[in-house]
Order: C-alpha cells, then sequence, then structure tokens
C-alpha cells in the first residue's frame, strides 16, 4: 500500500490480511518499507505496480508547490520526481530502493500493459499540458521524460530548452479540454475485442475518456474521444483511477465512490 500519513509524507508498507480467501480483509500485520517526507501537499504520486521480476515500482511527484521550486525531478540524491523500484525483502533500507527513472512531475497513475510489457505514466501538467509517456518497462533505467525542463512537448520556462537525452511523451493535450490526467491502463480482456491493446486515460477536471494504440517504433494510432458515445448524460465525475480485473476487463473509478466497467453495448 502506498499512502499519504496525516503529516502528509508519503509511507510504503506491507499488509498481511488474517485470511486471504475472505471477501473481508482483515489486517494480521503491517510492516513499513519505506517513507519519503514531502516537503509540500500536493505531488504526492500514491501508486505501485508489480514489476515483471517481483519488484514494485513506484512513482512520486515532485514534492509539489509549482515548478518543482527545490528542483527534486532532476536530483539524482531524492526520491522525489522519480520512478524507482522496491524491493520488499531486501536486506535493509539501503539496498530496498533503486532510481530507474527521472524527470516526473506526478504520476497518477501507471500501468503495464500485462500483453507487451510497455509502462504507461500519466504525467499530471503544470499550466498547460498534461501528457502520456511510454516505454518499455524493461527500458525504463536512465530515462529522462523531461519535467522541469518540458511540459508535454513544450519547453517549460523559455522558448527554447535542450532536449537532448529526454524521453518526450507519445500524447498530450492542453487545458482547454482538462486539467489534470488520470492514467488508466490497456485493454486486455475478451468481453470487448476491438479495443484490445488500446489504452485509456482519462481527466480529473472534465471527466474526458479517451485512448489511443501505441507501437513500439514511437507511433500512436486510433486515437479516440469516448466521451460522447460511453457518457452521454455526463456522469462521469471525477475520474480518480481505472483498475483491472483478473481477466483483462477495465473498471473507471470516480472520487465520489462510483465504479463504472466498460462492458459491450447492448
Amino acid at each position: 500500500m502506498n499512502y499519504t500519513d496525516k503529516d502528509g509524507d508519503t509511507r510504503i508498507v506491507e499488509l498481511t490480511v488474517a485470511s486471504p480467501a475472505a471477501d473481508r480483509g482483515t489486517i494480521a500485520s503491517e510492516r513499513q518499507l519505506l517513507v519519503v517526507e514531502q516537503p509540500y501537499s500536493n505531488h504526492n504520486g500514491g501508486h505501485l505496480v508489480m514489476m515483471p521480476e517481483g519488484w514494485l515500482l513506484v512513482g512520486l511527484g515532485d514534492g509539489g508547490s509549482a515548478g518543482d521550486p527545490k528542483g527534486n525531478a532532476r536530483n539524482p540524491k531524492t526520491l522525489l520526481g522519480k520512478m524507482f523500484r522496491l524491493d520488499p525483502e531486501a536486506a535493509s533500507d539501503a539496498l530496498r530502493t533503486r532510481i530507474l527513472a527521472q524527470g516526473i512531475r506526478n504520476p497518477w497513475r501507471y500501468a503495464i500493459d500485462r500483453a507487451k510489457g510497455d509502462l504507461y505514466i500519466g504525467d499530471v501538467g503544470q499550466n498547460e499540458w498534461e501528457e502520456v509517456d511510454v516505454v518499455p518497462v524493461a527500458s525504463l533505467s536512465g530515462k529522462d521524460f523531461g519535467w522541469n525542463v518540458m511540459e508535454g512537448f513544450h519547453c517549460f520556462r523559455d522558448a527554447s530548452c535542450n532536449q537532448k537525452g529526454l524521453t518526450l511523451p507519445v500524447v498530450e493535450y492542453g487545458h482547454d479540454a482538462g486539467c489534470s490526467i488520470t492514467g488508466g491502463v490497456v485493454y486486455r480482456g475478451k468481453a470487448i475485442p476491438s479495443i484490445s491493446g488500446a489504452y485509456f486515460y482519462a481527466d480529473y477536471c472534465t471527466a474526458l475518456l479517451r485512448s489511443f494504440r501505441f507501437t513500439r517504433d514511437g507511433s500512436v494510432t486510433d486515437h479516440w474521444d469516448w466521451k460522447k458515445a460511453l457518457d452521454p448524460d455526463g456522469r462521469l465525475a471525477q475520474i480518480a483511477s481505472f483498475g483491472e480485473d483478473e481477466n483483462g476487463e477495465v473498471y473507471v473509478i470516480g472520487l465520489g465512490g462510483t465504479v463504472w466497467k466498460l462492458v459491450p453495448a447492448n
């Protein structure tokens, strides 16, 4: 579990339930794996996914405020603004984490395509651009996703900037369409074969719902806006996360507690 505690800091803990087969979990034990002090109240990230090797992949925001005033995203001495692996079985805290990539503003959220092994990161922008970054998870080490040199495809502070060595996003959208991206998952279910391989994402503020397909040569195809087709009555609101079940079916989660499932049309 990755959560923000009452002091505003990030905590990653391992919970053990008393009966794994039960419908409702009763916590039997808790083991703290990592604590990261947060300098501000925003940009905490707050997600976990399992890497193929069995490590946890963790993404943390740059620490908050605006514009990364402390330079965390490009500072190799902090976990803030990074994607890093966490080994729950490491013998000591010093061996538990390893930074894999930098230049992240606030990764909300990220997922690994279960079929192809590509990592999709929805990275929340500053004032103008939201973005989706995609790389094979096996090639994540050493990547620099550009913040705070870049915001989306655009130089952040100046009209021009040095983009050498940066991994730019594959998709962006401006704040005319939304204000805070909610990264999703790649559909790998069987109920709707026509959308297999499509990555779904949304926006928290406007509840836009879009998808695209990504190929390893860097091209994006079939970029669709599903809002009118799937939500003609405007019931989607405050989309905070996505989920997928063991069969690869996709769920959309609202902050108010509503969970929607993508299903075939009647």
